[in-house]
């Protein structure tokens, strides 16, 4: 009988060897969760502003294949063009007559929905940019023919992104911005 409870002693775990495993899986989770929460954070942002670029791409490739303006602006109802910020949302359309709203004959080609959880801000292109047939970029006034936006999430200019749009209306991700200085975030 001694033979058969030792047997189902040595069967199990102790109540030690629980609570310390118990506690090496703890301290693993509490290193490895800031790690997906960052990484969850990195996939976001990238996301959004991806969709961002393509849009400006799908602008630019349309104004040149079309021969047309097409403006890329700021609507968080994905109808028209509003006074709201790039994060809202924003629509690109042929702008047949370059004035920075959608008429009846009008087309919007694409949108985009934008991210609450993220920060886009743009000191060249506060509402609008326009594409012309030669594919350039423009503004409103003519020192604005070249900007930047800077996406930013809830960790700070440390984690910021910056979408340079140059004169020839290409755009490019950076961690600097233009002038070589690092983005801030508000």
């Amino acid at each position: 009988m001694t033979e058969i409870m030792s047997t189902r002693r040595r069967a199990g775990f102790t109540l030690i060897e629980l609570i310390t495993t118990i506690a090496v899986a703890s301290i693993l989770l509490s290193l490895a969760i800031p790690g997906v929460r960052n990484f969850t954070m990195n996939a976001r942002q990238a996301g959004s502003v991806n969709e961002f670029v393509s849009a400006i791409h799908l602008a630019r490739n349309t104004a040149i294949t079309t021969n047309s303006r097409v403006t890329v602006c700021a609507s968080s109802g994905g109808a028209n063009c509003e006074v709201t910020s790039w994060e809202q949302g924003w629509i690109v359309f042929i702008d047949d007559d370059s004035d920075q709203a959608v008429d009846p004959a009008e087309r919007i080609i694409g949108s985009g929905d934008g991210s609450n959880a993220l920060d886009i801000d743009s000191a060249q292109f506060g509402r609008f940019f326009m594409f012309r047939p030669n594919g350039r970029v423009m503004n409103a006034a003519i020192t604005t023919n070249t900007g930047e936006f800077t996406v930013c999430d809830e960790r700070g200019s440390s984690y910021a992104r910056v979408v340079i749009v140059d004169i020839s209306g290409r755009p490019r991700l950076s961690k600097i911005k233009a002038n070589g200085t690092a983005p801030a975030c508000s």
